[in-house]
């Protein structure tokens, strides 16, 4: 006898009871003891175990909380992620605005992943090695935010100078006290523009492009102006966590489609890596290639510039 068709209304109080679970442990994040009932509900989650007579989180969901950003990372994403959820559910914009040390975390995290990146590439692409050897390097950083990208280039690559271009100027002040604080600041332009109204020929080794913060028309205005500023046989970096073919996820392309909705809703670019290198191909760019790196659901596109 085929099983019965999941009841409609059981699976929406699953998914709601399942926020509940996320945001029960964001909430553990600060290791305060958990009480009676906070334990208990993280316990039938399969997230905590008795210790005694209170509760304590399992190592494995204690190592998601402390993760590569910081202990304070994980019940800020989660707090803003149910924030945008809330306004959806609403047909509202999102109202939600990070402050300062989410900004931070985030830019810490972003910093982290391209030294990754650096890496990736140098061991896979011969002339990608040559270039971070490169006397003066200039680097092009859209989209600075903390200005963690460039750092993470300039330390790479000794002799190197960046210009980093972002629209808020909220994010060029802490991309000051960040670099300042790494002392870094006098080898950084940093500059209040969009990186679609960049007007510059010749004057970058390599450029960071962030598809996950710049909307589909701003992209494809930035695409030409990104190519013109930067030099013969220079490089082009961008990254997505969209996947070319969803439905080979473990959930079926449930995570997929949650992503791709809350980048419309963002109006951000939602490319994946076929799409993004079909795309540099047509405006210009060559030798595109996606990378696969530590995280399963990041993949890494470079492209150079004839």
């Amino acid at each position: 006898m085929a099983d019965a068709p999941p009841d409609p209304a059981a699976r929406v109080d699953a998914w709601l009871n399942g926020a509940w679970v996320v945001a029960a442990l964001a909430a553990a994040a600060e290791g305060a003891p958990l009480s009676r009932e906070h334990g208990r509900l993280l316990a039938a989650a399969g997230c905590a175990e008795p210790d005694g007579d209170g509760w304590r989180l399992l190592p494995a969901y204690r190592a998601v909380l402390a993760g590569r950003a910081g202990p304070s990372a994980f019940p800020r994403r989660v707090a803003r992620q149910l924030s945008q959820a809330a306004d959806a559910a609403l047909g509202e914009q999102d109202r939600a605005e990070e402050d300062d040390a989410a900004l931070e975390a985030e830019g810490a995290a972003s910093g982290r992943r391209m030294a990754d990146f650096l890496d990736l590439l140098e061991a896979r692409v011969p002339e990608f090695g040559e270039l971070l050897g490169r006397e003066g390097l200039r680097f092009l950083d859209a989209g600075t935010g903390i200005g963690a990208i460039a750092a993470a280039v300039l330390e790479r690559v000794p002799g190197s100078r960046a210009v980093g271009l972002d629209v808020q100027p909220r994010a060029l002040r802490l991309a000051e006290r960040h670099l300042a604080e790494r002392g870094l600041r006098d080898r950084v332009e940093l500059r209040l523009l969009d990186v679609a109204e960049l007007a510059e020929h010749g004057a970058y080794d390599l450029a960071w492009l962030p598809l996950a913060a710049i909307a589909p028309d701003a992209v494809a205005r930035a695409l030409p102006r990104v190519r013109e500023a930067l030099r013969p046989g220079s490089w082009l970096l961008t990254a997505t966590v969209l996947r070319d073919d969803p439905g080979d996820s473990p959930d079926g392309g449930v995570r997929e489609a949650v992503v791709r909705w809350r980048m419309s809703r963002g109006r951000v670019t939602p490319w994946g890596p076929r799409e993004a290198a079909r795309e540099l191909s047509a405006a210009g760019y060559r030798d595109v290639l996606g990378v696969a790196t530590s995280e399963p659901a990041l993949t890494l596109v470079a492209a150079r510039v004839p």
